[in-house]
């Protein structure tokens, strides 16, 4: 059993269909999308229809709560949540709002062999799961979140992986008998590589392994796109592209 997983679009069409075809070229069992779908990109109806009509099982982000209204947009995005939100039809917002909240494949039914995906960690879609202590010090000089205070978000949770984005840093460590994956993300990184990230997990019968990919893709096609829809914040957003090869997660 071969299951793709990928997280964090935020309307980059291209860097999805780039994604897509990787994972069409390795050939898999299942697809999982694991949330923030629509919002920054310029095309964010094309990359929910992508899904959509995919055989693609999504769950939700917390941009996905913003576009929708379940939460309060940060005050920057508050004018791309609702241009956004209008680029859809009701038809396409009902969609997104039925997504679920987790998806949990068990390949042998026993939770403690599941593979459970979520976009930020098993409680809400909001609280970041960072990497290692360890990693944080590299790549923050200070330690941001113990260890040890991923005890309130994981408790009681049941699996043997637990694969998630919203932190657009790729990340994997052991937690007790589980282990967390941050798969990253399509779109916006966080760790200096304009790469679009995924992973894929396969089940050998009695434990899952992990393969991280990153797939390069033509950036000059969605700055063009961003000239094209014109979003709110569309020309600081492509300066930014331009400089740096992207448009990073800034967390």
């Amino acid at each position: 059993m071969r299951i793709a997983i990928f997280s964090d679009v935020h309307g980059n069409l291209s860097a999805l269909e780039a994604v897509l075809q990787d994972i069409n070229d390795r050939g898999v069992d299942e697809i999982v999308f694991a949330g923030d779908l629509c919002l920054v990109g310029p095309r964010p109806r094309a990359c929910l229809r992508k899904v959509q009509e995919s055989r693609i099982q999504p769950v939700y982000g917390n941009t996905d709560d913003w576009i929708l209204g379940r939460q309060q947009a940060p005050q920057p995005l508050t004018a791309l949540a609702e241009w956004t939100l209008a680029q859809l039809s009701e038809t396409e917002r009902a969609w997104l709002d039925g997504l679920p909240f987790s998806h949990r494949i068990s390949p042998a039914g026993r939770p403690g062999d599941d593979l459970l995906v979520v976009h930020a960690n098993p409680r809400d879609v909001n609280q970041l799961i960072f990497p290692p202590e360890a990693e944080q010090l590299i790549r923050y000089g200070r330690i941001r979140q113990k260890d040890d205070e991923l005890d309130k978000l994981l408790e009681g949770t049941e699996t043997a992986v637990l694969a998630f984005g919203h932190l657009h840093i790729p990340s994997e460590r052991a937690w007790g008998r589980m282990r967390l994956i941050n798969i990253s993300s399509v779109s916006m990184p966080g760790d200096g590589d304009t790469r679009a990230k995924y992973g894929i997990f396969a089940w050998n019968g009695r434990e899952w392994s992990f393969e991280r990919r990153l797939v390069a893709y033509d950036i000059a096609t969605e700055t063009d796109a961003y000239g094209q829809a014109r979003p709110p914040g569309w020309e600081k957003i492509v300066g930014t592209m331009e400089t740096e090869g992207c448009y990073p997660q800034n967390v």
